[in-house]
């Protein structure tokens, strides 16, 4: 579990995260949106330990951490879309380095780590590529083999921002089965920011609102109504039931 209590971050004299309170559970796929500027990003970076000077409290399983701890350990993963140093480097190569911090010094790769590789690779379709060069793969591949490279670190708690981007429709179901996958055996956190409302309703068992650097909504999919979207998107939205799933599905209206 991560505990977050009086989470606040001011930046140049505006507040960017405004009190945040929230308990993340193990085996929970949480969901964070809101329009842009509301906070999604700089919440996810701050439990990261990627910026230090904020108030308030992370606690990882009852733990209380620092910035410093949290963002030189392997409890907590922030995957921001960054792009690799070499674009010769080969698709297999590149995420297999994502396992380094677990590797002996001085020894060459585990079969452990290289079965962690090989399981990912296949489960984000990206086997039959494993030796292409990351510079010539698709714009879709290449983000698959990002997300690869994230998920094969197995922390914790794995922290996405926005990694729905740019993902075809395939994508985005290789996407959610990986993070199905990741929590499934009830010992790890995923928190996943993304513009997609529809992917978060599918994917999330629970969803957090951001407004304005707060918390201002938690709950499940059956949140996501028209009114709802209207008050924090400041869109109209038809919603309507996925008729496999029961959850909502939403559709904005074409510009006139």
């Amino acid at each position: 579990m991560i505990d977050i209590k009086n989470l606040s971050l001011t930046i140049s004299g505006r507040v960017i995260l405004d009190d945040v309170a929230v308990s993340l559970d193990d085996g929970e796929i949480i969901g964070v949106i809101g329009q842009t500027g509301s906070g999604k990003t700089m919440l996810l970076k701050t439990i990261a330990g990627l910026i230090s000077d904020h108030e308030g409290l992370v606690a990882i399983n009852g733990r209380r951490t620092d910035a410093k701890q949290r963002r030189k350990g392997t409890d907590i993963f922030y995957y921001g879309g960054t792009m690799p140093h070499n674009p010769d480097e080969r698709l297999y190569d590149f995420i297999l380095l994502s396992r380094i911090p677990f590797k002996k010094f001085m020894r060459p790769f585990s079969d452990d780590d290289r079965r962690i590789a090989d399981e990912y690779a296949d489960l984000l379709g990206l086997d039959s590529l494993k030796d292409e060069r990351l510079g010539i793969l698709p714009s879709g591949i290449f983000k698959r083999a990002m997300l690869a490279h994230a998920l094969i670190k197995q922390p914790y708690a794995l922290l996405l921002d926005n990694p729905t981007n740019d993902l075809d429709i395939a994508s985005l179901r290789l996407l959610k089965k990986a993070l199905s996958r990741h929590v499934m055996n009830g010992d790890r956190i995923a928190l996943v920011c993304s513009n997609d409302l529809n992917f978060i309703s599918q994917t999330a068992d629970r969803i957090l609102v951001m407004d304005g650097g707060r918390l201002v909504r938690i709950g499940d999919a059956g949140m996501l109504t028209a009114d709802m979207i209207k008050r924090y998107f400041g869109i109209d939205a038809l919603i309507s039931r996925n008729v496999y799933t029961g959850k909502p599905e939403v559709h904005f209206f074409p510009d006139a």
